[in-house]
């Protein structure tokens, strides 16, 4: 399991890899991994990767973004999904709230139907615990008052002006 916090994410990453595994066994796929439009990994539940995994989420994500553009260039909003499908492995692609992507890594065990089937389902909960965490996560910041600005500009003046 490899599991790595989002910096503004103050969610239950155990409960988003207990949503992963059930998705894994449900589908019978091999990884199932969670990340930003960014190409910052979440989490991922199943089989770590015998590959770079920062490559592979970068590229994952440049290549769903990438997708949208397509999408829209044909007058779409988006595609829902984007599959990638091999001899031996496919990816499929899934936005689940808005700036967070699902990829699915499964082989010739399981197939494409039951796959897109169980990702559906498990979209609306994965979307619930991903969006509860980062509101958490906003709720934690610690507000600033409006003076605080001024202070800050106050002290930079003073540093600066202490440099001449």
């Amino acid at each position: 399991m490899v599991q790595v916090r989002w910096e503004g994410f103050g969610g239950d990453l155990e409960r988003l890899q207990v949503q992963l595994e059930h998705l894994l066994h449900v589908a019978e796929g091999r990884a199932a991994l969670l990340m930003d439009f960014a190409g910052r990994l979440l989490t991922l539940a199943g089989d770590s990767p015998r590959f770079d995994l920062t490559t592979f989420v970068s590229l994952v994500a440049a290549d769903f973004c990438a997708t949208r553009e397509l999408a829209q260039m044909l007058g779409e909003d988006q595609f829902q999904s984007v599959l990638h499908q091999g001899e031996e492995m496919s990816l499929y692609m899934v936005e689940v709230t808005p700036g967070t992507l699902l990829a699915y890594l499964y082989d010739r065990t399981t197939t494409l139907g039951l796959v897109r089937y169980s990702v559906q389902r498990a979209l609306p909960g994965l979307a619930e615990s991903i969006t509860a965490g980062l509101g958490e996560a906003r709720s934690a910041d610690l507000p600033f008052g409006d003076e605080f600005a001024d202070e800050a500009l106050e002290e930079i003046e003073r540093f600066f002006d202490g440099q001449r």
